[in-house]
């Protein structure tokens, strides 16, 4: 009896050891990464307190768009593995980055909830083509290039620009009825072309791809796909994190009721060429992330690296170092290079046409620290 006592009493204490080994792991991690003030990763790190009570492993690498957090206790008997993040303070509905943009409202644009400018001015547009209806708003107008809004936002998207395969041993795999991706939930593939359709299914997956197609009634729950290009439309139901090298398209009929993180990096590929679109054709979201690293991207690239359709209504936020052509409904916060559309052969700089962005403070995005915003560090499974 007594024995038994014992070994129980040391199984508790070795297990409270552990997880406290753990949780200081994690704890180290997010001092180091707030201490930087830019993304913080190492391959293999050992602590070990004075008294050699607390001893732990950990590495923080790039996963992806995120970082991958593994710390493990001196026994590795117990390990704790995560992506890492920042949740940003709260910002203005809208923050354009260019050195010099005004913002011209036309049609029935609208920002409710504050607008940061580093110069410039938002207006409602007067010309005779382009006017601003009885309905377009704007209200507060934060300018100045020392904003906070400003001093505190930088991208390194040269972390990620490595993450996408390049050689594939399939050349295509194609999901169809009710198939789950690789054969069962947590499973894995990895093709030049990834096909899923019909009922197929994707829980906790991962996809690396060159080219990646989600239509029909795909189900891809917390998945993680990595591909040149990635397009989702039909009646799919999708969450999780869609990293697309080049382009990302998407036209989803239903709306999507958990969170989902669409990333694109984006790269040079001549003197005025640029490979790196997102097209929001059709979207409706309770809970999304849009993100343009623009790894390369300047104004003088052709196109516009962004476009969101009439169709779009979400609640997230949207963070482009490109222009943007915002014609939706967007709840939380806009961060954008600038504004603009074709019409004809016609580019209209600095205009936000019929596009409606409104301040929600309550909603606060986990970030890759690759778009380094400052705030908490945090983590999420």
């Amino acid at each position: 009896m007594v024995k038994r006592e014992r070994m129980e009493s040391a199984r508790r204490y070795k297990k409270l050891q552990a997880e406290l080994e753990l949780e200081s792991g994690v704890n180290y991690a997010f001092y180091r990464m707030q201490k930087e003030g830019k993304p913080w990763r190492t391959d293999s790190l050992q602590h070990s307190s004075k008294d050699r009570a607390i001893n732990f492993t950990l590495s923080q690498i790039q996963d992806g768009p995120f970082a991958k957090l593994s710390v493990f206790n001196k026994d590795s008997t117990e390990s704790f593995l995560v992506r890492t993040g920042f949740i940003p303070n709260s910002r203005p509905a809208l923050t354009i980055l260019a050195s010099q943009s005004s913002v011209s409202l036309v049609g029935k644009a609208k920002i409710e909830g504050g607008s940061a400018i580093r110069n410039g001015s938002i207006s409602y547009s007067s010309h005779y083509k382009m006017r601003a209806d009885k309905d377009a708003f704007h209200d507060t107008v934060f300018i100045g290039e020392n904003l906070p809004y400003f001093d505190t936002l930088k991208f390194y998207p040269e972390l990620a620009k490595d993450q996408f395969t390049k050689v594939f041993e399939t050349e295509r795999c194609i999901f169809d009825g009710n198939d789950h991706v690789g054969g069962s939930a947590n499973g894995q593939a990895t093709c030049k072309t990834v096909i899923m359709q019909g009922d197929s299914r994707c829980e906790n997956c991962e996809i690396r791809a060159d080219r990646v197609f989600i239509r029909g009634r795909s189900d891809l729950q917390n998945a993680k796909v990595k591909a040149r290009t990635i397009s989702l439309k039909d009646s799919a139901k999708v969450s999780g994190i869609f990293f697309a090298q080049d382009t990302l398209e998407v036209s989803l009929l239903l709306e999507q009721q958990s969170p989902i993180k669409f990333i694109v990096q984006g790269e040079k590929t001549g003197e005025v060429d640029y490979t790196g679109f997102i097209n929001l054709n059709k979207l409706k979201a309770r809970d999304a992330l849009v993100i343009f690293m623009a790894d390369n991207w300047d104004e003088t690239m052709k196109g516009i690296p962004v476009n969101a359709s009439e169709h779009v209504e979400m609640r997230g936020a949207l963070i482009s170092r490109g222009t943007v052509d915002f014609r939706g409904k967007l709840t939380g916060q806009m961060i954008a290079y600038n504004f603009g559309f074709y019409e004809g052969n016609t580019f209209w700089r600095g205009f936000l046409r019929d596009g409606q962005i409104k301040g929600d403070t309550t909603y606060h995005p986990f970030l890759p620290d690759i778009v380094y915003l400052g705030g908490e560090a945090s983590y999420e499974k």
